[in-house]
């Protein structure tokens, strides 16, 4: 389930705005069931692949290269 909904939750969240769970799940309403995309936002969340920040969610920040810089 999670392997099927994480793609189309990530891709939305792809253009940088944070959206609350409700504006994810009302877009992705066509196409998964409300409860799939809670259980995948809950998921990313603690994989570390979504921020909640505010009640809403954005991806993740990249994790910087190492040995880069300096």
């Amino acid at each position: 389930m999670v392997a099927r909904t994480a793609p189309a939750v990530l891709i939305l969240l792809d253009d940088g705005l944070a959206r609350p769970r409700s504006a994810i799940i009302a877009a992705l309403a066509d196409r998964h069931p409300k409860e799939d995309v809670i259980r995948t936002l809950m998921r990313l969340a603690v994989t570390g692949q979504l921020v909640e920040t505010g009640r809403k969610y954005s991806l993740a920040p990249a994790p910087e290269a190492k040995g880069e810089g300096a």
